[in-house]
C-alpha cells in the first residue's frame, strides 16, 4: 500500500471521529431530538469510546460532563502516536 494513502486514512479516520465528538458537544448544548436520525447516529459512534471515560472520570459537581474533552486529547495522542509509529 502506498505510504502517502495510509497517512492520509489515518488522519481521515481520527478527523471523522474529532467531528462525531464535537457533535455530540455542540447536541448537548442545544434542544434536540433524540429520535433524529443524525443525533442517534452522532450517539452510536460516540458512546462506546465516551462509556469507559465516564467510568473513569465521574461526572464534576456541577453537572458538566469533561469526558468528550478528555476523548479529543486521547484521540490527538493516539493519531500522533499512530502517525509516528508509521513514518519510524
Amino acid at each position: 500500500m502506498n505510504p502517502l494513502l495510509t497517512l492520509k486514512i489515518i488522519k481521515g479516520v481520527f478527523a471523522i471521529l474529532d467531528l462525531f465528538v464535537w457533535a455530540r458537544v455542540i447536541i448537548s448544548w442545544i434542544p434536540h431530538n433524540p429520535y433524529n436520525e443524525i443525533t442517534q447516529t452522532v450517539y452510536k459512534v460516540t458512546e462506546p469510546i465516551l462509556k469507559p471515560i465516564r467510568g473513569i472520570i465521574p461526572s464534576s459537581s456541577i453537572g458538566i460532563d469533561i469526558s468528550p474533552f478528555i476523548l479529543l486529547l486521547v484521540l490527538n495522542l493516539a493519531e500522533s502516536m499512530a502517525l509516528r509509529a508509521f513514518i519510524y
